[in-house]
């Protein structure tokens, strides 16, 4: 609104935002004055009816400078109005000659198809080699009239569990799984129980205090080369120790394999990828990986032998 119905808060705010476009203004023609290199050229726009000694900002500023150099600068008539020069006039430069009938000579390489370069696909760490996991359907997934949750809820969700209930203490976590689980509305009170306890009987086995003790990060984006090909994945699960590093993946198949030779393919292969690349990174000490089955809950190693085959198919 107009000024003059400001009060006196409204009028000292009114005056700070003025001061404020103004010192960004200021601003920006110190940035576009010092960015010149040979010749610097400033030209404005103003309202017809507006007269330019009431134009502060940029223009007043300028304006004082220019006259207080005086003589040094020259009013000159140009094509559309009258402007102000400092120093030598331009000069105009002659046109080069264009080199006609001259043939150019070009590389052979330039008529050369481009190779396609394999780290222009980067490819997910279960699909390597060509194998995709496929996902053991969950016993409490629905189907039919009012079947909402689908086969790989139950993971996503216990993943989301175990992601951030280790940095809960011990005596709010079961609080806070019911209330992350809570914004869940398609679950039944029966599925929410089974996937808190399914991660709390994980968190509590103190079988996998490694995995989730100082120096253990979750879900951590990793990228490298492996076998040639660029690779991008998440961990789920990362410890760092001055004499080792854990990769971790958890998985919510039911039943859990007894054997890691029973475990599917692709899982292997993935923490293989994660394994391969985490050596490139760390060379000085031992990369071991394991998996964290929620069923049981296991710990289940991955042998070495058994990535480097799965990384050589």
């Amino acid at each position: 609104g107009s000024s003059k119905a400001d009060c006196e808060a409204s009028a000292e705010a009114r005056e700070a935002r003025k001061r404020r476009n103004e010192e960004e203004s200021l601003r920006l023609l110190y940035v576009g004055l010092t960015r010149a290199r040979d010749r610097l050229i400033v030209g404005g726009r103003f309202a017809a009816n507006r007269k330019l000694e009431n134009i502060r900002a940029w223009w007043g500023p300028l304006d004082e400078a220019v006259r207080a150099l005086g003589d040094a600068v020259r009013t000159i008539e140009g094509p559309h109005g009258v402007i102000r020069r400092y120093g030598p006039d331009p000069q105009a430069h002659p046109r080069a000659a264009a080199v006609a009938g001259q043939a150019v000579t070009t590389p052979p390489w330039l008529a050369v198809a481009a190779v396609d370069e394999a780290a222009a696909r980067v490819l997910s760490p279960s699909r390597m080699g060509g194998i995709e996991a496929q996902p053991a359907p969950s016993p409490l997934a629905r189907s039919g009239p009012g079947g909402t949750l689908g086969r790989f809820r139950r993971g996503d969700l216990i993943h989301r569990l175990l992601e951030r209930l280790p940095d809960i203490a011990i005596d709010d976590r079961p609080d806070v799984a019911s209330r992350l689980l809570s914004r869940e509305r398609d679950l039944t009170d029966d599925q929410r129980a089974e996937m808190i306890a399914a991660a709390m009987e994980v968190l509590a086995d103190a079988r996998f205090a490694p995995v989730f003790g100082p120096g253990s990060r979750p879900e951590v984006a990793l990228t490298g080369r492996v076998n040639g090909a660029a690779v991008s994945g998440r961990m789920d699960r990362l410890v760092i120790t001055p004499e080792r590093v854990l990769v971790v993946d958890y998985k919510t198949n039911r039943p859990a394999p007894e054997r890691i030779e029973e475990a599917d393919p692709s899982y292997v292969l993935q923490l293989a990828v994660y394994v391969s690349i985490l050596g490139q990174i760390y060379p000085d000490r031992p990369v071991e990986a394991a998996l964290v089955w929620t069923d049981g809950p296991r710990l289940m190693a991955v042998p070495r032998p058994l990535m480097d085959a799965a990384l050589m198919r």
